[in-house]
């Protein structure tokens, strides 16, 4: 009579499952020893994960089957496919001792008499000794990688690796992704996204951008794990291996300015979170306000007879217009003349540009006297960084060290930060018309960005023009609005410019 066998295989890892074929020759190898001993294979339970704990489903549903079918053997390919750790070695065998079942390999005789039990346990104690031997050569080899500048780990959405002649495996920023979260990076730091559900809406409006899978929207927790990563900088630190702040070989995203602006926000007071109802419908709602009562105004849909309108309206019950709706299309309309309205002349538009090319060529002239400053700001960094390193080699409290420790990260921060400033006044001065070419645009005609189908767009037009809530009346439409700094320049501009201007009429000219 033929006896039942069960096989069990295992590999370290998904990515060996996948791309390696080890649980396949596992399974041969045992299903030909089995075939030589004439054992009737029944099942194969297979694992990919470290051989250095038993919590593994494939091997909780092994012990289960042995419960169920006592007296069946299991067959292992080798001893170290069963664990790589002396410790949860003896786990496994006691838990397939009190199961009825009997172990086997071809490897090896398992046995219970004293000798084939020192052969076994010095066979585990080997195998656990080389899992820690690959553990230590991986690591030293990792973090040679990052103490070179190259990081070793999982690309962060935006990169992928590319392999290279010289440097090995390289990060490089991979399209469409990569883009996409440098918007969102400088949206965050520029204020155009106040909160990071803003962030995460913009990346799920992105089909191309990865989210897990079967969801419909990207994670709040990946959106903090982007903003909090010093990798698109350019930069890379690790100090869970003590790899300190250092310039990586990958281009980064931002600049470390922007990542600093960015932390700083995110250490700041919360921000009320945005909207999940504010969509392209009503592009207004939270930015105009009830001229009457100053309460911000609301909007919906309000059905009829045959189909929905849209409106807008007060919220404030106590208001003498609350919840009266005003027609959506009236509001919009009148808007969009508002935004005509500060439209300048051309003839203002190219005295502005012409203000502020001066500024930008008397800006750049000075450069010099910055770059001397900012050499002098990154010594006394450089000093500050080592007082706090002599300090730690002072001290002998855990708490103390911590709070040293954070100090340097964040003067090396600033130290990278002056490093990139240099660059740029070392390097050529960028062109004004290149550099400035789309915010004249925009100054010229903010209304042309308004007529955009995407809300980013038509948000950054109401973020950039007004400074605050606009008031809006049902009989006269919008108050005057309190405009950002560029249109009150431009204001004050057409002001000084009218001024200058001498009448004339039927008497002679006067000033």
């Amino acid at each position: 009579m033929q006896e039942d066998a069960i096989i069990y295989t295992r590999v370290s890892s998904e990515r060996q499952a996948r791309e390696g074929s080890g649980l396949g020759s596992q399974e041969t190898r045992c299903r030909e020893y089995a075939h030589v001993k004439r054992y009737n294979v029944r099942a194969v339970f297979s694992d990919d994960v470290t051989g250095g704990t038993d919590d593994r489903p494939g091997l909780r549903a092994l012990i289960s089957y042995l419960n169920e079918h006592p007296q069946t053997i299991v067959l292992i390919d080798d001893i170290s496919r069963l664990a790589r750790d002396f410790i949860v070695h003896i786990r496994i065998r006691e838990a397939i001792r009190e199961a009825n079942g009997r172990l086997e390999s071809p490897s090896l005789k398992f046995g219970e008499d004293p000798d084939s039990k020192l052969i076994e346990h010095l066979l585990a104690i080997i195998a656990q000794h080389h899992r820690e031997k690959n553990r230590d050569q991986v690591r030293n080899r990792m973090g040679a990688r990052l103490l070179g500048g190259f990081w070793p780990f999982r690309a962060p959405r935006g990169y992928q690796y590319e392999q290279t002649e010289f440097d090995g495996k390289l990060l490089v920023p991979c399209q469409p992704i990569a883009p996409i979260v440098q918007e969102a990076l400088n949206g965050f730091a520029s204020g155009r996204f106040q909160a990071q559900v803003e962030i995460q809406r913009f990346f799920s409006a992105h089909p191309a951008f990865p989210r897990p899978k079967g969801e419909r929207e990207v994670k709040i927790d990946t959106v903090r794990e982007i903003l909090e990563n010093v990798l698109y900088t350019g930069y890379l630190e690790y100090p869970r291996w003590g790899v300190s702040l250092r310039p990586a070989k990958h281009k980064g995203l931002i600049t470390m300015e922007t990542f600093r602006v960015i932390q700083e926000r995110l250490a700041g007071k919360s921000k009320t979170p945005a909207r999940a109802d504010l969509d392209a419908d009503f592009p207004l709602r939270g930015v105009i306000a009830c001229a009457k009562c100053g309460h911000p105004m609301g909007a919906g849909w309000t059905g009829g007879r045959s189909k929905e309108y849209p409106y807008y309206f007060c919220q404030n019950k106590k208001c003498e217009l609350g919840r009266k709706s005003i027609p959506r299309d009236e509001v919009e309309e009148r808007f969009e003349a508002l935004l005509h309205k500060l439209s300048p002349s051309s003839d203002l538009v190219a005295l502005a540009t012409d203000i502020f090319r001066t500024t930008w060529d008397s800006r750049a002239s000075s450069a010099n006297q910055t770059r001397i400053q900012l050499q002098r700001e990154k010594g006394e960094v450089g000093r500050q960084i080592n007082l706090f390193v002599d300090r730690i080699l002072a001290t002998s409290l855990p708490e103390v060290t911590s709070t040293y420790e954070q100090r340097i990260r964040d003067l090396k921060l600033r130290q990278a930060e002056i490093e990139e400033q240099l660059r740029v006044c070392q390097g050529q001065q960028p062109d004004f018309d290149e550099t400035f070419r789309t915010a004249i645009d925009f100054l010229a005609s903010p209304w042309k960005l308004w007529d955009s189908d995407r809300l980013e767009d038509r948000r950054a037009v109401l973020k950039l023009t007004f400074a605050g809530n606009i008031q809006y009346c049902k009989e006269q439409g919008f108050r005057t609005a309190e405009t950002t700094l560029p249109f009150n320049m431009l204001e004050a501009i057409r002001t000084q410019e009218s001024g200058l201007v001498e009448p004339i009429g039927i008497e002679p000219t006067t000033s």
